[in-house]
């Protein structure tokens, strides 16, 4: 069979072959080679002493564009070279390519062009080498752990950062691979004050023997050129990078000269330059006193909070909301994917709050599974937040919330109350406690309706009580009920209401969205948010519903519309 691909490839084949053998010579490929077809492009340019490109077809060209590969040796000596040769030139591809493959090979040549005239300005050059400079160092560690002896040299960091300035020593924490001949698999080190061995057991990241080790956190300024030229490449030189940027204040000599067990303990210093930071192992002495100490770079991660969640994207904002304090009532197939929707979002502090234990039902619209079948929900949602989500502090209580607030204490701390329960009950109870227990606290109501055929969230302002009476069917629900949309189980009160993951992950994005808004000081006032799908939607309901005037009228089952109600009107009337 002739693909869209082989079509392109001749085309291009047939081109350069021809008119093209005037500029490029074939190198490889062509006919049924399963060698991707190339040709030596021969070029007079002072940056390449080699004096030639080639261009090469991927296998999928045109889905991906041809490709230009220089000496794989000019990796790091010029920009947007990587460690195969390839040269990076940001040319994407086009839907077009296909009917015009050799236009859409012109395209690159035509890029390339423009980056070889680029690279004749050493200032250029040396910008953009700079610019990109933690690229260069991913490529720079990969090199060197392929030339690895296996001296108990390390894969990888993961590294906590926290914003601080300055020098500090930490404890790291390294686990060797299953040989440990083959090295160190990774070391976690923290920057603050957190026990790095505690952090890679909480993440999963501590498997394989423990071994403790020192980290030296020595911050860089942002202007400090920090080309591949400029890195250190011995002990020597990486002394003398401490000290200049801790104005003389540290010596690297000493400070290995002062570690407990020298030749046995890892030891690392971690450059911090805005929000990257390029770590070395320091390796000592093959032959004590005869053989100089020795550094290699180490590719680090960053696995803190402000980077994981952000990349360092509205810095001020999610500060803020890491020193926000939840409380989450019911941890169900609501309760659950909005908790990790706010841990994910930078709610620094989750409170949850559910009696249930979960079961193999239950896998379907909830973001637990069968590892966590008869494991109390609250708590097994709390453990799964604090593994995957860095920074997240998650508390899980196996109590009903009427038990637990009628028992607990300190509720002002807390900076928002969500009741995802969807139980009136509960409504009932919360609005019986508004001013004994939350007083000037937002509280907000969350449900669905049967079918998901609607969402709402409801915020009460510090100012403002649920009614006791429960209005929510009543007053802010978009449609009357019949009392057989639950589906009932031969157990004693078992049953369900039928909807999909799919329903409840859009009503829960819809929550979350309102809710950050409340933790973000944006929206104060008492209001009801609600997510309504259209009359069409109704209409394919395996029970009669009464829809109110607030559903939207539409042809299709798939479309809704989101409401924004005043909270007095729609509860007590016009004024």
């Amino acid at each position: 069979m002739t693909t869209p691909f082989d079509l392109a490839k001749e085309a291009v084949e047939a081109w350069l072959d021809g008119q093209g053998a005037a500029f490029v010579t074939r190198v490889s490929g062509g006919g049924s080679s399963a060698v991707a077809p190339s040709w030596a492009l021969a070029l007079n340019h002072p940056k390449l002493p080699g004096g030639g490109a080639r261009i090469v077809l991927p296998r999928d060209f045109p889905a991906s564009p041809a490709e230009v590969h220089l000496d794989s040796a000019l990796c790091l000596v010029l920009p947007h070279v990587e460690e195969t040769g390839k040269v990076c030139l940001g040319v994407n591809a086009a839907a077009h390519d296909y009917d015009e493959p050799a236009v859409a090979v012109g395209r690159v040549l035509s890029a390339f062009g423009e980056f070889l005239e680029r690279c004749r300005d050493d200032l250029w050059v040396a910008d953009e080498l700079q610019r990109e400079c933690w690229a260069y160092w991913v490529r720079y560690c990969d090199a060197a752990a392929r030339r690895s002896s296996g001296r108990q040299s390390t894969r990888r960091m993961a590294v906590a950062l926290n914003g601080q300035t300055g020098c500090c020593e930490r404890k790291v924490a390294g686990y060797l691979e299953k040989s440990s001949a083959k090295g160190v698999r990774v070391v976690v080190a923290c920057q603050g004050a957190d026990e790095a061995d505690s952090l890679a057991h909480r993440h999963g990241l501590d498997g394989g023997q423990l071994v403790h080790g020192r980290a030296l956190f020595v911050s860089l300024p942002i202007t400090q050129d920090w080309r591949p030229g400029a890195w250190p490449t011995s002990f020597n030189e990486l002394d003398r990078v401490v000290a200049v940027a801790t104005e003389e204040n540290v010596s690297l000599h000493a400070w290995v000269e002062a570690l407990p067990d020298r030749r046995g303990m890892l030891s690392y210093v971690v450059l911090v330059r805005g929000v990257f930071a390029y770590a070395y192992q320091v390796l000592p002495p093959r032959i004590p006193h005869l053989t100089p100490v020795t550094i290699t770079p180490v590719q680090t991660t960053r696995i803190d909070s402000s980077w994981a969640l952000t990349r360092g994207y509205e810095a001020e904002r999610f500060a803020e909301r890491q020193r926000k304090r939840v409380l989450l009532l019911g941890c169900g197939s609501l309760g659950s994917p909005v908790a990790e929707l706010l841990v994910r979002s930078g709610v620094g502090q989750l409170v949850l709050v559910d009696p249930e234990v979960f079961l193999p039902e239950n896998c379907a619209r909830h973001i637990l599974g069968l590892s966590a079948v008869h494991a109390f929900k609250a708590t097994r949602l709390a453990d799964r937040l604090r593994r995957e989500v860095p920074g997240a502090e998650v508390v899980g209580v196996t109590e009903s919330a009427s038990g637990w607030i009628g028992k607990a204490a300190d509720f002002g701390s807390f900076d928002l109350v969500l009741d995802c329960t969807g139980e009136s009950a509960v409504r009932a109870m919360l609005a019986r406690y508004r001013n004994v227990a939350f007083c000037g606290v937002p509280i907000v109501h969350a449900w669905l309706e049967p079918f998901c055929a609607a969402a709402h969230v409801v915020l009460l302002g510090v100012d403002d009580v649920w009614p006791v009476d429960d209005p929510a069917d009543s007053k802010v629900n978009v449609a009357e009920w019949p009392n057989t949309t639950r589906v009932d189980l031969p157990a004693c009160g078992a049953g369900f209401h039928p909807y999909g993951a799919a329903d409840v992950m859009q009503a829960a994005g819809f929550s979350v969205e309102r809710l950050l808004s409340v933790l973000d000081g944006i929206v104060g006032g008492s209001q009801i948010w609600s997510w309504v799908r259209t009359t069409a939607y109704f209409d394919s309901l395996p029970v009669v519903a009464a829809p109110r005037s607030v559903v939207p009228s539409g042809s299709s089952r798939h479309d809704s519309t989101m409401l924004t109600r005043d909270f007095g009107q729609v509860i007590y009337g016009p004024a």
